[in-house]
């Protein structure tokens, strides 16, 4: 039913009749609660009621937000908790199971002062932190000593007096009435009478209580032992005070927590034996609470007085605005390192004086590893006591002048020398140089220096060390930020606002997220914990969306899964959505609701619910930092259930900003990894040189002689010239790069991996950095609508409209769209006149649909706009515009900051895909399941090489295709994947013989050189110990040559100076299986781990694939000689075999080691397929080949994606894929008309990946006999991307030697551009080809319309007639597979396409179709120029590739 119309506020209440819920619980007491606090707050304020408790059950989750809710509706609120408390003598530290009552007693405790409100905090903290079993538990030791300004309320059921009580009711035992008293007579001792208060030991008599003995009246227990509290109230001279225990709105919300607990305990409704609540158990008015305890008289009545007298007490104002940011001392160090010395007054010191300078000829022009040595004489120094007043007057003072020097110095590193010191005058300097000023300037009037500062701190500290941050959102939107090099977009070029914190109101910190590199992220947090002293991670509320709350509440109605998912989906997704709206706008739900009493009760419960927080969880990077003890400002949390002992608030991110927090993100980012990994295998097998040169720039490479520090760089438009890995100081407008998003392959691309975006990109065309911070605001629900009018516009097929001169001005850079927060503020101040902070504050209320607050800055717009020129209906007309735009737009700075990381990967991966690729696949390949980034191999192959033109605005020419990826090699492979260059003459790493040569011909190595090989990691049963001890055996030389540039970078030498010859590294290989196990030390590796390196392909360079079963059965004869030789070693003899005396080893491939022929034990060859099989076992995939190899034509013509591909496709799509069974889960169908019949869940992977195909009862009758493992089918069916991970629901398999498309055509193309005038040879060996698959070649020999192949044939006799070919026997274990498998003749239609026109025509033959004449067509013609079409089994609604070239068709018949 709908919600109950809100009721009107009524005449104020009188004090003798009011009423005061103290003990109450909101939806923070997860689960359990049902009171939403925006709903409640609005109910207690109808009802007449001027305060209102909240005590959730352990937490103060939601504390914070109930304040201000009931602030702003003048309720007051009564802040508190329901405690659990341990029994008398158990600590809350023992967790010794006891067989129930493990979570304690209840006991309410509400603040009473401040006091009471910083000790609720420290007793919440520790409840998770020390006392959590079962619940977050507190013991009487530590409530005794916290109880200063806490009110206690003890006596419902479940509370330790009301539990004694009840036992005493039901067996009249005088102990448990004895033990009621003592906890009574406790609590009165530790509360009322003050023990632990300034020492005191007595109450005086005008010492109001501060304990009280509780009444409620709902249910039969409770009941019954109200006498008995009332008995103990009076005969210890206690006062009472009564209750509901409130845990909904309304009565007619029971219906709905119930379901609420069904959700929390997993039950359904129809469970008799499970929990429920009592229907009284909601917010009762003052009337309804007063009527309810006249039944106990004068007791009863005074019980409700002192509801009021106790919420009268309680007066708590929170800190909210309060500043408990670290503070800060900042030294300016000298050269030494000693600090910085000048003259001690003020205005005369010159701390600049001995900092570093640019143009010091040690730094050889590199502005990077200038600024890098100019940011380490910095350094911060938190107070480690609370700092006096003058302390923090000459703390500012440090800070605002460290942050301008800081800022100074960035500014050269952006700009150059030359801009820095005023340039010519140009605009865009003086606007930057102005917006630094100001910048400066506002942040030292707002003291908010010292917060930039500590954010630059630890990300200075981690780039010092190797860990590469960026940093997002608005706080860097910023020239000080950009300076600093916290993030890698100059807002004036950008346009990125800095106003919205100019605002002298706004008390939060600016937003700053910092993305670093996920390997050092932990040490950065650490970092920050040791130095500011006191760090928390911070939890999250998950809300029951309206999607989620249905499905939820329909499970609890026990209705299946698949008719309340129909359900959820047809609720729109716009964001945020609510039940209400989507019932307002989808006629088909509407009427499921008004039809279905099932679905309408479903829905009832689900509008009820929804909104409400849920769970609790761990924010994956925010953080509070402070420089005092957390719990004195918030309460603490850890997640029960994990081994994780993380300290957490129990306050979101916002809540601990409004409460003077310091929040900051820390987020493990692994792109940032990825390009550090790509960098250092970069520089690890290149030259500088041939880096110069792989990205087009060499001439601009400084000289010899600056990088060894003795000239000046050359300079750059920017001042001095940036390296090409130097991805700070890109210019970002390299057409190159723009040129792979406009092809979509950004695999391994930030932010535009999805398929949808790759669409958006070839669509879009970008040739702009504007274009990719564009799509990563728009390409989101909502915005998406957007697209094609950008697109269009940007294209000029459709004109920008003309709204007005400032929305004009400012949505110019996006063709007249509204994508981002800032042009919506920027419109609606330059428009409406209203303020830039207030247009900030009206794009978050519409975000949160806060439509009183949208409501009361419409006139303001409206009647600026008029003044603007506008009519009043187009200002009004504006204003809706922007209430949908402002709704989603998104936050500019973020997407900047997307896009900018978006492009370096890009840039990388154009430049050097081999390295690039290998640094993804490293990061991928241990983040996920094998399954999921197995298909980013078959995306290598698309990669391109390019050649370099050295003109940003030109498009680099191609000069490869395909980063090759190869199996693990135990001479090549590194731990990780690793970029390899071979010396064609050995087989081994050019890098053995020197990086900077190819050895087997003298010249350079090039970036489009080498190949990817796969890392030992992947390896399974090989630990990283037996790792280490072959690449220390193998490349040992190397490892030393590493560390001496690593030395020398530490140095501080520029890398650009670091010669040439420290990057060459010597390897030596192993020579054979014996050599193997006589260099790398017994132990090292075992057998089995041996085995594994075999099976996976290690040794094939050595001793040939075809030997792998030989090498196994040599194995315990190899090592017994390597435990030989270390014996003999020890002893001090020579080697037994290969060289372990003081002969060198042969090259791998070889017979043997040293003067010793090596001979492998005999075995029998392994089959293909044990081959493979093995290889999956390892490695977890096919590496070597697959299986599906030998049947890639063939199944081409009939798949219409792959399995990878089907992520891509549209929900419920036809398709059919190809693949191997590899595994079948049977299941029996417990419900519906196939009940007690086996259905089957069967994995099925291809090259590109593996997906799930779900074969139900109806199928799996058909066709068990073919899901079996390594069984290789045709899978056909609808793919279902409604569960997370893509599905298909099966129709139909089919062996892959059969046809899934029957009857079809056979339709051949002839693509007249990609047979560049061969199509006449080409034709006529093709109808020879089909003549001779075809049972109607007969008809060939006369004069139809098939007869296209002109004079000659491919097989012809001489004089011009054709000659059939005959079918050749079977010759192969496929082709006598195909020879017992039947197929359907196809009939053959030629598509013949030229530049402007593809004909159809028919052939007038029919062919017996199978892999052999397909290969056959394919060599001839080209890949993917045969196709089924019009098959019956599957809608065929995928184009091939070579449908979508020609721009017009025709058909012929």
């Amino acid at each position: 039913m709908p919600p109950a119309a809100p009721t009107p506020a009524g005449p104020a209440i009188p004090r003798e009749e009011q009423f005061a819920h103290l003990h109450l619980h909101t939806e923070y007491s997860l689960l359990d609660g049902g009171n939403r606090i925006d709903k409640l707050v609005k109910r207690v304020a109808e009802l007449g009621m001027t305060s209102v408790g909240i005590t959730d059950h352990g937490n103060i989750f939601g504390h914070v937000a109930f304040y201000q809710a009931c602030k702003e509706k003048n309720v007051k609120p009564i802040l508190g908790v329901e405690a659990y408390v341990t029994p008398p003598g158990k600590p809350r530290t023992d967790r010794t199971y006891t067989g129930g009552g493990e979570g304690g007693y209840h006991l309410v405790l509400l603040a009473e002062n401040l006091t009471g409100w910083k000790n609720l905090l420290v007793l919440c903290s520790e409840a998770y932190l020390t006392g959590f079993y079962y619940k977050p538990r507190i013991d009487r030791e530590l409530l005794e000593k916290h109880s200063e300004g806490l009110i206690a309320i003890n006596g419902h059921l479940g509370s330790e007096i009301g539990e004694h009580l009840l036992e005493f009711e039901r067996h009249g035992d005088q102990r448990h009435w004895d033990a009621a008293v003592e906890s009574a007579v406790w609590h009165e001792r530790v509360f009322t009478r003050g023990a632990g208060e300034q020492g005191g030991s007595g109450v005086g008599k005008d010492t109001p209580p501060r304990f009280f003995v509780e009444l409620q009246h709902h249910v039969a227990d409770q009941n019954s032992i109200n006498k008995h509290l009332i008995r103990l109230a009076k005969e210890l001279n206690l006062p009472l005070v009564c209750d509901n225990d409130s845990h909904f709105l309304r009565r007619e919300d029971h219906d709905a927590h119930d379901t609420l607990v069904c959700i929390s305990t997993g039950k359904n409704k129809d469970d008799d034996q499970r929990m429920h609540y009592p229907v009284e158990l909601y917010v009762k008015s003052p009337k309804e609470m007063r009527d309810l305890f006249t039944q106990y008289g004068e007791v009863g009545k005074v019980a409700c007085d002192n509801t009021v007298a106790i919420a009268e007490r309680c007066n708590v104002e929170l800190p909210i605005g309060a500043n408990h940011a670290p503070m800060v001392r900042v030294e300016i160090k000298g050269p030494h390192g000693q600090s910085a010395k000048g003259p001690k007054k003020g205005k005369d010191a010159d701390p600049a004086a001995d900092l570093p300078r640019h143009d010091d000829p040690k730094y050889a022009g590199d502005l990077t590893a200038w600024y890098k040595d100019y940011c380490t004489h910095f350094e911060l120094v938190p107070f480690d006591h609370t700092p006096t007043p003058q302390e923090l007057a000459e703390s500012q003072e440090q800070c605002n002048r460290a942050l301008r020097l800081l800022a100074e110095g960035g500014y050269v590193w952006r700009y150059g020398p030359d801009a820095a010191n005023g340039g010519a005058g140009a605009p865009a300097v003086v606007d930057r140089r102005a917006r630094l000023e100001r910048e400066l300037k506002i942040l030292a009037d707002k003291n908010i220096s010292a917060y930039f500062l500590i954010v630059w701190d630890f990300v200075n500290w981690g780039r010092q060390r190797g860990i590469p941050a960026n940093a997002r959102g608005s706080g860097v939107g910023t020239m000080v930020g950009y300076t600093l090099g916290l993030s890698n977009a100059c807002p004036v070029q950008y346009g990125l606002l800095f106003e919205r914190f100019t605002d002298p109101d706004r008390s939060e910190y600016p937003d700053i997220d910092i993305d670093l590199c996920q390997d050092g992220r932990g040490d950065v947090i650490n970092y920050v914990r040791n130095k500011y002293g006191h760090v928390a991670q911070i939890i999250t509320f998950g809300t029951m969306k309206a999607r989620a709350a249905v499905r939820d509440v329909g499970r609890v109605f026990n209705i299946p899964l698949s008719e309340v998912d129909k359900v959820a989906k047809l609720i729109p997704e716009t964001l945020n959505i609510t039940l209400d709206e989507a019932l307002e706008q989808e006629p088909d739900l509407k009427k499921i609701y008004d039809t279905d009493d099932r679905i309408r009760r479903v829905l009832d419960n689900a509008r009820t619910l929804e909104g409400q927080a849920r769970h609790a969880s761990v924010h994956a990077a925010g953080v509070i930092v402070a420089t005092r003890p957390l719990q004195e400002i918030v309460p603490l949390f850890k997640q029960p259930g994990t081994e994780d002992n993380a300290i957490v608030t129990q306050w979101d991110g916002p809540t601990c900003e409004k409460m003077g927090l310091l929040k900051m993100d820390f987020l493990g980012l692994r792109t940032l990894s990825i390009i550090e990994r790509a960098k250092k295998l970069i520089t690890d097998s290149l030259t500088e040189e041939e880096i110069w040169e792989a990205v087009g720039r060499a001439t601009e490479r400084p000289s010899d002689e600056a990088t060894k520090g003795r000239g000046k760089a050359a300079s750059s438009p920017r001042g001095f010239v940036a390296h090409p890995l130097d991805l700070d100081r890109l210019d970002y407008a390299d057409q190159t790069v723009f040129e792979l998003f406009r092809r979509g392959e950004t695999t391994g691309v930030f932010q535009f991996e999805s398929p949808g975006m790759r669409r958006l990109l070839v669509e879009m065309k970008p040739d702009r950095l504007e274009d990719l911070i564009a799509a990563n605001a728009l390409f989101r629900p909502g915005p998406m609508d957007l697209i094609p009018d950008y697109n269009r516009r940007k294209h000029g097929t459709e004109d920008v409209p003309h709204v007005h001169e400032i929305v004009d001005r400012y949505t110019n850079e996006t063709y007249g769209v509204m994508v981002y927060q800032e042009q919506v503020m920027q419109i609606v101040h330059g428009l409406g006149g209203i303020k830039l902070r207030d247009a900030y504050t009206l794009i978050k209320n519409i975000s949160k649909k806060k439509h009183d607050k949208i409501e009361k800055e419409r006139p303001k717009f409206v009647d600026g706009a008029q003044k603007q020129g506008l009519s009043k209906q187009q200002a009004e007309n504006l204003f809706e515009l922007i209430l949908k735009f402002a709704g989603y737009g998104f936050n500019k700075s973020h997407s900047t900051g997307y896009a900018i990381v978006a492009y370096q990967t890009a840039y990388l991966k154009t430049y050097f895909p081999n390295h690039y690729m290998a640094a993804f696949l490293t990061f991928e390949s241990q983040a996920q399941k094998v399954s999921d980034w197995i298909s980013y191999l078959e995306d290598c192959k698309k990669c391109r090489f390019v050649q370099p033109t050295g003109d940003p605005k030109k498009v680099a020419p191609t000069v490869r295709t395909g980063v090759e990826v190869r199996p693990p090699d135990i001479n090549l492979s590194k731990a990780d994947f690793a970029v390899v260059f071979e010396d064609a003459s050995r087989g081994v790493p050019a890098s053995a013989q020197g990086a900077s040569t190819n050895t087997a011909n003298g010249s350079p190595i090039r970036a489009h050189q080498g190949h990817v090989r796969f890392g030992m990691k992947a390896i399974k049963g090989t630990g990283e110990k037996a790792i280490e001890a072959i690449l220390k055996e193998r490349d040992g030389e190397t490892k030393r040559r590493r560390d001496e540039v690593e030395d020398a970078s530490a140095a501080g030498v520029s890398p650009n100076s670091v010669s040439p010859s420290l990057r060459l590294s010597v390897s030596t290989p192993f020579s054979s299986l014996f050599d193997f196990c006589e260099r790398v030390p017994p132990g090292a590796i075992n057998k089995s781990a041996l085995e594994n390196l075999i099976k996976c392909g290690c040794f094939d360079s050595v001793h040939g694939r075809d030997n792998r079963a030989a090498m196994v059965a040599t194995i315990e004869q190899a090592i017994s000689a390597g435990q030989k030789l270390a014996a003999d070693k020890a002893a001090g003899q020579g080697a037994l075999f290969g060289f372990g005396g003081s002969e060198p080893p042969a090259a791998p491939g070889a017979a043997g080691g040293g003067t010793k022929t090596i001979t492998l034990n005999k075995a029998d060859k392994w089959t293909e397929g044990e081959t493979l099989k093995f290889e999956k076992e390892i490695l977890g995939f096919f590496v070597s080949s697959h299986p599906m190899d030998q049947w890639k034509r063939w199944s081409s013509v009939f798949t219409t994606t792959t399995i990878a591909g089907v992520k891509s496709c549209q929900q419920d799509a036809r398709v059919i894929v190809a693949g191997i069974v590899q595994g079948v889960r049977t299941l029996i169908v417990k419900n519906g008309r196939s009940a007690g019949q086996k259905m089957a869940v069967v994995t099925v992977e291809d090259p590109t990946g593996s997906i799930e195909c779900v074969v139900f009862a109806d199928a799996y009758a058909r066709f068990s006999h073919l899901v079996e493992t390594d069984k290789i089918i045709f899978v056909l069916g609808r793919a279902d991307l409604s569960r997370g991970e893509p599905q298909l629901v099966t129709d139909r398999l089919v062996p892959i030697e059969g046809s899934p498309l029957s009857p079809g055509r056979l339709q051949v193309l002839i693509d007249e551009r990609k047979l560049n005038g061969t199509s006449i040879p080409a034709v006529e060996k093709l109808a020879a080809m089909l003549r001779g698959s075809s049972p109607d070649a007969a008809r060939l020999t006369g004069n139809g319309a098939a007869n296209v192949t002109g004079n000659g044939a491919a097989n012809g006799n001489g004089n011009g007639s054709p000659t059939a070919t005959p079918t050749p026997k079977p010759d192969s274990e496929l082709e006598a597979l195909l020879a017992k498998h039947s197929l359907t003749p196809f009939p053959v239609e030629l598509a013949i396409g030229t530049m402007h026109h593809t004909a159809i025509l028919a052939a007038g033959l029919r062919v017996s179709l199978t892999p052999k004449l397909v290969d056959q067509i394919e060599a001839c013609l080209g890949p993917a120029t045969c196709r089924i079409v019009g098959g019956v089994s599957v809608d065929l609604t995928e184009k091939k590739p070579w449908e979508k070239k020609f721009a017009k068709s025709s058909s012929d018949e």
